[in-house]
């Protein structure tokens, strides 16, 4: 990745033709995109595999090896740039294994991390470090590298996917304990924990709103501050201020989930990354 680059996250639970069409609206202003792999979503090697026959762009994919195999992600990252993420697991030396091993065959590797112990481990084995915060504090929090790319909830306002956004934001907090207790946080998160995110993102994924459910009504509490600290969203004006404070303290970024579901924030897109050149 170049420094100053603006990339976009696209996940893998849309239809091929509803992937295809924001993959082309991304390519009038992009060069990358970052395909996410969560559970309940498509294989991100699928989706990268559709968009590379459909598109110009350039892949990158977002892959765990406490999902898949070591040998699994080798094989990937000869294709397709990598970033490499912890997921569920919490076993640093096989992270850290198979890192070492992608690297002797990717040409681009990067790692995903929410806390300092993580990315101090892995910053001189890796390209750069995919920051999972979008706020200049949480940035710094993290340590001094050569590469940093901040990758988090984005999203023009308003939008019919704000209620994406504020779930997204609401994950992204509970990342990593160390960070939590360093921020003051963890009173907050302790009232968002017991949330089931997984059935709030099911009800989107269908379509319905869960403005109603209790858990989003919780979530919705704390919306001020979930918007302000763990989200680049806003009006046109807001979200290029938010990156240009991003890119005073590290190098890329990538607008993350749910940015590329909403088509008015994707043809917004080039007007960002214009205002943003300029």
């Amino acid at each position: 990745m170049k420094t100053g680059e603006i990339a976009v996250n696209i996940n893998g639970d849309l239809s091929d033709e509803e992937l295809i069409e924001r993959a082309l609206m991304a390519e009038r202003a992009v060069k990358r995109v970052w395909i996410g792999e969560l559970e309940f979503f498509r294989d991100p090697l699928e989706v990268a595999e559709l968009i590379s026959e459909n598109t110009s762009l350039e892949v990158c994919i977002l892959l765990s090896p406490s999902r898949r195999s070591c040998s699994e992600i080798i094989k990937a990252a000869k294709k397709y740039p990598i970033g490499l993420i912890p997921g569920k697991s919490k076993n640093l030396s096989d992270f850290i294994s198979c890192l070492k091993s992608v690297r002797r065959t990717a040409e681009e590797v990067y790692v995903g991390c929410s806390g300092k112990r993580l990315a101090k481990a892995v910053g001189k084995l890796s390209d750069g470090i995919l920051a999972n915060y979008v706020y200049p504090e949480y940035i710094k929090w993290l340590g001094e590298f050569e590469f940093v790319a901040a990758f988090g909830p984005s999203l023009v306002l308003p939008s019919t996917c704000h209620e994406d956004l504020l779930i997204a934001a609401a994950i992204v907090m509970g990342s990593n304990r160390n960070f939590l207790e360093h921020f003051n946080l963890s009173e907050v998160w302790n009232e968002l924990s017991s949330v089931d995110f997984t059935c709030l993102i099911r009800a989107r994924q269908r379509g319905e709103s869960v403005r109603d459910v209790q858990d989003f009504k919780l979530i919705k509490k704390h919306k001020k501050l979930l918007l302000e600290k763990f989200t680049i969203s806003g009006g046109i004006k807001d979200v290029c201020s938010r990156i240009r404070k991003l890119l005073d303290v590290c190098n890329c970024i990538v607008l993350g989930d749910p940015f590329f579901r909403d088509a008015k924030s994707m043809e917004k897109l080039p007007e960002i990354v214009n205002k943003i050149k300029n």
